[in-house]
């Protein structure tokens, strides 16, 4: 008689509790009207702006189409260059979209993964199970970073599908890069804000207080500082530019800015200290919105703006190591 031995792959026992928490998380958000409300806002909103940019670039396409066939019954041959368009550029506004709408989107999640469970009461009893504080936290961390990373997937896919359908350009495989590129560092950003609210959570034991400080928090670093860097900015001071009304060139400008080191440096300091500026930075020129970048392949926009991308990673780090300590040396 032969015996068969029957091998099951199984999840490793400390894994389990893991997956079993961040599948609730995933499933708990889609049952969160605040939530479903404002992700369905972020992707019309999304929608919408990517797709008037992608109605510019066909209705610019179709013009220079209708010149050259013109041109051509005329039996003319000096046919004007083809327009260079950037259709991920021209749909610009949905980075806006995704710094606003999707941090608000991303703070939600970040106040309701632990404020549901206080108020449900099933904080304690869920600790008093064979699972860890630690196996608890990185399972609800783990779930909304996965479900943040379809949304910026699902946002990424409806603008390469609405470029190519709407716009009638379908973009290289450079752009998808960029593009693709441009949603990671959307999601790094998202996170932070999903981050910033779950430790206010864990950090306060009164919602309101967690909550009220997050959105302050909020508007300081994504709203008040870079204002306050944009309006510190000398070239910003008179309507084209401040160097440019005086006729200096680039060189001339850099020569000018040693004469106000000190202001440079503490303007600077404001806008490194928010990560809305960081992600606006890197997304810009990886779009290639910042035209000085569209001659530089992906991998070298990425080398030019490491210090934008430290910007993102850096208070992910921080607030996810804070996350733990609080909620490691709490009783409840």
């Amino acid at each position: 008689m032969t015996t068969t031995t029957v091998t099951h792959t199984k999840t490793p026992r400390r894994m389990q509790p893991l997956w079993i928490i961040a599948r609730k998380e995933i499933s708990d958000a889609f049952r969160n009207r605040l939530f479903l409300t404002a992700m369905i806002m972020l992707l019309g909103l999304s929608l919408i702006a990517i797709g008037l940019g992608s109605l510019s670039v066909r209705t610019q396409m179709n013009d220079y189409l209708q010149s050259v066939q013109i041109l051509t019954d005329l039996g003319r041959t000096d046919f004007p260059a083809a327009p260079s368009l950037n259709p991920i550029a021209i749909s610009k506004n949905f980075i806006n979209y995704l710094a606003m709408v999707g941090a608000l989107l991303a703070m939600i999640l970040g106040f309701t993964a632990i404020n549901k469970e206080r108020q449900a009461g099933t904080l304690r009893l869920i600790l008093s199970r064979p699972v860890y504080r630690d196996q608890f936290l990185t399972g609800k961390v783990l779930g909304n970073a996965l479900l943040l990373a379809a949304l910026m997937t699902a946002v990424g896919l409806i603008t390469f599908l609405a470029i190519g359908l709407i716009g009638r350009v379908w973009l290289t495989g450079d752009q998808i890069i960029r593009l693709a590129l441009t949603m990671g560092m959307s999601w790094l950003y998202l996170m932070t804000f999903y981050l910033l609210a779950q430790f206010f959570s864990l950090l306060l034991p009164n919602s309101n207080h967690a909550l009220l400080l997050t959105v302050i928090v909020w508007l300081v670093f994504a709203f008040i500082f870079p204002q306050i860097g944009d309006t510190m900015d000398l070239d910003n001071q008179l309507p084209g530019g401040f160097f440019a009304t005086l006729g200096l060139d680039k060189a001339g400008e850099e020569k000018a800015l040693q004469q106000f080191k000190w202001y440079e440096t503490v303007r600077d300091g404001v806008e490194e200290l928010s990560p809305t500026k960081h992600y606006e930075r890197i997304s810009y020129a990886l779009l290639g919105i910042k035209k000085q970048f569209n001659e530089n392949t992906w991998q070298e926009v990425m080398q030019l703006k490491l210090i934008n991308l430290i910007g993102l990673i850096v208070p992910i780090v921080l607030l996810l190591s804070a996350s733990y300590i609080v909620f490691l040396r709490q009783e409840t």
